[in-house]
């Protein structure tokens, strides 16, 4: 009985034995695998956050990146259109230039007047400018109309200062060419030849030009004036205008009325 009480003993012993140690072992087990569990989610964690301060430094990379791209894009078209601008600027600028050349070549190419210039330009200026302005200088007191062309009017005789070869028979100026030329007398007055009977002495002088196909003298222009012998000795008349004359006119200078108080005088034409 003993025997067998202790070997109930010894196995509960045994059994309880058995099972503090399983006991043991299960909370061992436990332990380790809360540990590890714990390990485990914070390494997880440490992962996600390095995870995520990766990916925002590669994105603030890749912005700056655009950025930079999207700063030398802008320069580029800039400087593109800054050249584009100067580029047809000057093309303007030369088709302008062309343009105005040009125009001025045809336009002077096209003008007769222009050819006409060029054609009738002197190689020398001094001998263009005689031929073109004449001048002439009475040669004596007022004549009768012999030798004038002055019909019953008295005339005056010339001798040529400047034109010589466009004074004719000493009494007319014989136009070269077509063209507006500005005509002047000049006449001085004097009471040289005063008897006492009269103060007041009249004087009256015309102009007249005469071509061969009209064959008529036309009156131009003319002079009215007088001198009190009394009180003056001297006076001038002036008369002058601008005509379109033909090649071939004469121009002379009649005085009908005072032409013994005529003491100089002067009679011309130029070409403008």
């Amino acid at each position: 009985m003993c025997y067998r009480y202790t070997a109930f003993m010894s196995s509960q012993f045994t059994d309880t034995m058995t099972e503090i140690r399983l006991a043991a072992m299960g909370q061992s087990l436990f332990g380790h695998t809360v540990q590890a569990q714990a390990a485990c989610g914070d390494a997880v964690t440490d992962i996600g956050q390095d995870e995520c301060v990766l990916i925002l430094i590669n994105h603030c990379r890749d912005m700056k990146q655009q950025e930079t791209r999207l700063r030398l894009t802008t320069l580029l078209l800039l400087l593109s259109c800054t050249a584009l601008y100067i580029f047809t600027l000057c093309t303007d600028l030369g088709k302008r230039e062309n343009s105005g050349s040009g125009a001025q070549e045809s336009a002077a190419e096209q003008s007769p007047a222009y050819s006409k210039q060029v054609r009738e330009c002197p190689a020398d200026p001094e001998k263009d400018f005689q031929r073109l302005h004449i001048d002439l200088r009475s040669s004596g007191p007022a004549y009768n109309n012999t030798g004038t062309g002055c019909n019953k009017i008295h005339g005056i005789k010339w001798s040529a200062s400047l034109g010589e070869e466009y004074l004719k028979d000493n009494s007319a100026i014989v136009i070269p060419k077509e063209g507006y030329y500005f005509v002047y007398v000049r006449i001085a007055l004097g009471c040289h030849d005063d008897d006492g009977s009269v103060n007041f002495r009249r004087f009256y002088a015309e102009l007249y030009s005469w071509n061969i196909a009209y064959n008529q003298s036309l009156h131009l222009m003319d002079a009215r004036d007088g001198i009190v012998c009394t009180s003056q000795q001297f006076r001038s008349v002036f008369m002058g205008q601008l005509f379109h004359l033909l090649k071939g006119d004469h121009l002379r200078v009649c005085v009908e009325e005072g032409y013994k108080l005529i003491t100089k005088s002067s009679f011309g034409a130029y070409l403008t």
